[in-house]
């Protein structure tokens, strides 16, 4: 039997108390592990004789950011919400804007392309368009590379921000460093409206790139500071799927003011927004780091419950309530550098984690299609008669598959994954959740071969849409899940988890997205389409995999934990035995 775990991974969380870490230990013999009542880390009782536990089980102390009331958690996750989709939106759209960048910093006047004929110079195809062909005869074309940067710039300083966002979250508290995000968010923006050069241009993309990339990695670890496991899937949802909303209102507009009016205008319509949702974020988002011990993740009985209930009575005596301070103050738990320090060498070693690689080719595959489908979308409709400044209705697929994300991959996806784990006995594993991945798998397989078909084949407008939908949603809802996934999979190293598969994934699919318009100009859209779906079904194989071995993996890669149980706990567990 060996009795130290392979990494000495340290807890990210960082609060105002120190709760004595239960020992982690590994075990090869499972039969050892039940009458031990040894869990494997991500392993906790949900159910025990039918009834619903609290994961992690909270705290005495009325300032334990699980035992604020519902409406005050849900106002935060809104506050998250809201910000998120503004910092996303402003990053998407304005990416979309390339032909009219192309021709303001080429000197002529953006508002040209309404009159320009795309179906007669494609031919009715849009992979024969030449983006530098709005450029007018005579006049010398800006860089296509350069101008492209604006798209992808926003993108790598997304990912490059969630190893140091998430660290400093851990060193001093989530809540400044959302701030600080949401403030770099909207200072981009008007950095970006009052530019003078595309070179500043750049520069101001970068920055509204940093500000994105709380989103990416921050809110998911926020979420999980503030909800119970078998909320989680709700929480994330109406995060992912919120960014909707304001994305087909941005999306659609952009087109049409840029072309008919200034692009600036969407950077002040955006920074003005992101100033509200900055605002919004400092009066309604508490500070939500706490250190639990591996006892609270898990949902033993840490301290004491009277007959019938599910968590501990607030202690106002042992511990101070709640203030003013505690709701919107900073920096009130402390400083935690050497915590801090300790994840980001974590999140290397957590790096060669199975469920890491995987979740991480997963996001990566979703990515690239979606990239790919958004690139060439615009092109195929300009072929096909429509005017540019229209070209905003292609984010209608967003909308409504960012409506059915937060019905599959939010409520539907918890009843699932609870019926799986009643179903089991009611021990809960993150593998659970691997059932809600089939869904949003077999819609991203389906939609590239529909969206690659309706390309080559120049097929309607509303074929390709139909595609372009099917690769939204695929896309949106296994982020989701995913990402309530890998955190539970790991708990005490959400962190460090969340940074790998968040960061790596964007890193990944940058340099893969970059070359999406080059293969279908060479290969055909169904050939590269066809390619997407391929590499999806491949990583499909990983969910019977994970699902029956990755119990195993995960106390392979980080051992199991040997905690206390309730006099209740160990008599139902006494009974099932006999």
């Amino acid at each position: 039997m060996a009795t130290n775990n392979r990494w000495p991974l340290q807890e990210e969380q960082a609060g105002p108390k120190r709760v004595p870490i239960t020992a982690v230990s590994e075990f090869e013999d499972d039969e050892y592990l039940a009458k031990s009542e040894t869990l494997v880390v991500g392993t906790t009782n949900l159910y025990v004789d039918g009834k619903l536990r609290l994961i992690p089980m909270p705290t005495p102390d009325p300032k334990d950011p699980l035992n604020l009331p519902a409406w005050r958690k849900w106002t935060a996750i809104g506050a998250l919400c809201f910000f998120g989709a503004l910092a996303l939106s402003a990053e998407i759209v304005i990416g979309g804007l390339l032909p009219v960048f192309i021709l303001e910093y080429s000197g002529v006047d953006p508002r040209i392309l309404n009159s320009i004929d795309f179906e007669a110079q494609s031919g009715g195809s849009g992979l024969n368009i030449n983006p530098l062909s709005v450029v007018p005869p005579g006049v010398v074309p800006v860089s296509l590379e350069e101008v492209s940067m604006l798209a992808t710039i926003p993108l790598i300083a997304n990912g490059i921000a969630s190893y140091f966002l998430v660290p400093t979250s851990i060193w001093i508290g989530r809540r400044p460093v959302l701030i600080f995000a949401a403030t770099a968010a909207w200072a981009g923006g008007l950095f970006a409206a009052f530019s003078t050069s595309l070179n500043q241009h750049l520069v101001a993309r970068g920055v509204m790139g940093l500000g994105a990339g709380a989103v990416e990695a921050l809110i998911p670890l926020i979420v999980q500071d503030l909800v119970f496991i078998h909320q989680r899937n709700k929480a994330m949802s109406a995060v992912i799927s919120s960014q909707g909303i304001i994305i087909i209102a941005l999306g659609v507009l952009a087109p049409w003011i840029s072309s008919n009016y200034t692009w600036r205008w969407m950077y002040y319509i955006t920074s003005c927004l992101g100033i509200v949702a900055w605002g919004v974020v400092i009066a309604f988002l508490p500070e939500t780091r706490w250190t639990r011990s591996q006892e609270e993740l898990s949902g033993q009985t840490v301290h004491p419950l009277k007959p019938g209930q599910n968590r501990p009575e607030l202690d106002y005596v042992a511990y101070t309530p709640r203030t003013v301070w505690t709701n919107i103050g900073v920096f009130q738990n402390g400083f935690e550098f050497r915590a801090a320090a300790q994840s980001m060498l974590d999140a290397v070693r957590s790096t060669y984690f199975p469920v890491v690689i995987w979740a991480v080719l997963l996001n990566t595959a979703g990515i690239v299609m979606n990239q790919a489908s958004a690139q060439i979308t615009p092109f195929a409709l300009l072929a096909q008669g429509w005017e540019f400044q229209w070209t905003g209705l292609t984010v209608l697929p967003f909308f409504l598959a960012s409506a059915l994300v937060y019905v599959f991959g939010g409520p539907v996806a918890d009843k699932i994954s609870n019926a799986v784990t009643k179903w089991q006995g009611g021990s809960r594993e993150p593998e659970h959740h691997l059932a809600n991945l089939i869904l949003p798998i077999v819609s991203g397989v389906a939609g590239c071969f529909v969206f690659g078909t309706a390309g080559e084949q120049n097929l309607h407008w509303g074929v390709l849409l139909f595609g372009s939908f099917l690769i939204v949603f695929a896309f949106l809802t296994l982020m989701t899940i995913l990402n309530v996934f890998i955190v539970e999979s790991y708990p005490q190293w959400a962190g460090p988890v969340l940074v790998n598969v968040s960061s790596l994934r964007i890193v990944i699919a940058f340099f893969l997205a970059s070359k999406a318009t080059v293969w279908i100009a060479e290969k055909g859209p169904l050939a590269t389409f066809a390619l997407y779906a391929e590499a999806l079904i491949v990583l499909s194989l990983g969910l019977p995999v994970f699902y029956f071995w990755g119990k195993r993996m995960r106390q392979w890669t980080a051992g199991s934990v040997k905690g206390t149980q309730s006099e209740k706990e160990k008599a139902f567990n006494d009974g099932a035995s006999v």
